[in-house]
């Protein structure tokens, strides 16, 4: 039998000593730590030095250059950027209004579009040249794709901010185009011409008020036409910011309804409510040259019922009204009273008194609702409910929502405001938040809405706005708005 031979032999021969192989001695040799092996690439630190630079360039640009001993570069690129933040911080400080006013221009908001797409550029392009003047020369197939992988991350960070910002000036442009009339209306040759109002490019300078319709339409699926069942004049002191809101109910009779200039044929039955559609169905009453015929006609007639010129007017669609709840994050109302709601749209069937925030349908219903009521207390909730949406938007809020609300409003709002009177409309608005605002109400006793005496309207309107509004304290509903609206 075959015994091994030379193989047995060479495993049995002697070994010389410290081989590793003697008793008590391991069978390999001891593998060394990990700080004593030798390092795969010498270029690998450099490659995070590098990347680590570049990342802190894209919010401290020139350190990279310095660190590459491009002295005078990263000097001028650090030099720059601090005095670009510096500036910033004192216009945002002492300008922000004025800043705010831009935000509704047109041009400066194409301007600042262009002026990002400059800045990502810039912004990618210093990210990469960063890069370059810090990438180790000798370097592996494979780190060199790492570092281009890293680079393009960083790269894609930078684009961010700017591309952000140029996303939402674009929105906004899209909105003040969309919603906000170019110029005044021009009437046709030989149509009635427009009732005069405040000049476009600065309504404010030769106002002593502001007088504007806000108007909400009930139109909905299945409801051809829209109703105005919410028709109410925000006269604003132009200097101090006071306001009072002067609220017409929708079943007013016996309308005065006003061309500009005369009376126009309007059936007596018919309410207040009806007016718009009455001017879309006859546009020639307003001229050809009137963006919303039904909304202008609107307008005047209220403006000639209250005895006040009404420069501009603005309508909501009680439709889109959920949807702006929604993207606003709901509101917080105090309900004084039990409001019944249909239970097909709220659970439950009714609103129960105390203060919580309502998302959009519970909003909707609560200011829309006269089950077990009347009109006159659903003008009183719907009115609520616009001072504190009003109230309540923070600049944070409207920001994060943005998108959603400026596709709301460009199908849910007509305004004839021109675009030239935003920005101190903007500047009014800052007035009008700390300022006092009072609210009076055309409902019974003060008004019977069957029988109404328009000459006895216009007195209370004009005592109202002169504040002497206690002449008609006790008989109207009349009252300060405040925090819970009641």
């Amino acid at each position: 039998m075959y015994d091994g031979g030379p193989i047995r032999a060479r495993l049995e021969a002697p070994r010389p000593a410290g081989d590793g192989i003697g008793p008590g001695e391991p069978d390999l040799d001891p593998i060394p730590p990990w700080w004593a092996r030798p390092r795969r690439s010498p270029a690998l630190p450099r490659l995070a030095e590098a990347l680590a630079l570049t990342a802190l360039s894209v919010v401290m640009p020139g350190l990279a250059h310095l660190r590459a001993g491009r002295v005078r570069a990263g000097a001028a690129l650090l030099t720059g950027y601090a005095l670009a933040l510096t500036a910033l911080a004192v216009v945002a400080g002492r300008a922000r209004g004025r800043l705010l006013e831009l935000l509704v221009s047109p041009e400066w908001l194409a301007g600042l579009i262009a002026g990002c797409a400059v800045a990502a550029v810039a912004w990618v392009a210093l990210v990469a040249r960063s890069y370059a003047v810090l990438r180790p020369a000798a370097l592996s197939a494979r780190e060199r794709r790492a570092g281009r992988v890293v680079v393009a991350a960083l790269c894609a960070l930078a684009l961010a901010p700017p591309l952000t910002v140029a996303r939402y000036g674009q929105l906004q442009r899209d909105l003040v185009g969309s919603v906000f009339a170019d110029d005044p209306a021009a009437p046709a040759p030989g149509a009635v011409p427009a009732a005069p109002a405040a000049p476009p490019a600065d309504p404010l300078r030769r106002l002593e008020r502001l007088n504007v319709l806000l108007v909400g339409g009930d139109a909905d699926v299945g409801r051809p036409g829209v109703r105005t069942d919410s028709m109410t004049v925000a006269s604003i002191d132009t200097r101090t910011g006071d306001t009072v809101l002067l609220s017409l109910p929708r079943n007013l009779q016996n309308v005065p309804v006003w061309s500009g200039r005369r009376r126009v044929p309007f059936p007596r039955r018919e309410l207040l409510n009806a007016v718009y559609q009455h001017g879309l169905a006859h546009p020639e009453l307003v001229g050809g040259g009137a963006r919303n015929p039904g909304a202008e006609l609107l307008k005047r007639t209220v403006g000639h019922i209250l005895g006040r010129r009404v420069h501009y007017y603005a309508m909501v669609d009680m439709r889109s009204f959920r949807q702006i709840v929604d993207a606003v994050g709901g509101v917080r109302v105090c309900v004084d009273r039990a409001v019944p709601v249909p239970r097909q749209q709220i659970p439950g069937g009714v609103l129960r008194p105390g203060c919580r925030r309502l998302n959009g349908r519970e909003a909707l219903w609560y200011g829309r609702s006269r089950t077990g009521g009347d009109d006159y207390g659903r003008m009183g909730r719907q009115k609520c409910l616009m001072w504190e949406i009003a109230r309540q938007a923070c600049p944070w809020t409207v920001l994060r929502s943005f998108q959603r609300l400026s596709r709301v409003f460009r199908y849910s709002v007509n305004t004839d405001l021109p675009r030239g009177t935003l920005p101190h409309l903007v500047a009014l608005s800052a007035r009008i938040r700390n300022a006092r605002v009072t609210s009076l109400q055309f409902v019974p006793p003060l008004v019977s809405p069957a029988r109404p005496d328009y000459p006895a309207i216009r007195r209370t309107a004009e005592r109202m706005i002169e504040n002497r509004g206690a002449a008609v304290r006790t008989r109207a509903r009349l009252h300060i708005l405040n925090q819970s609206c009641i």
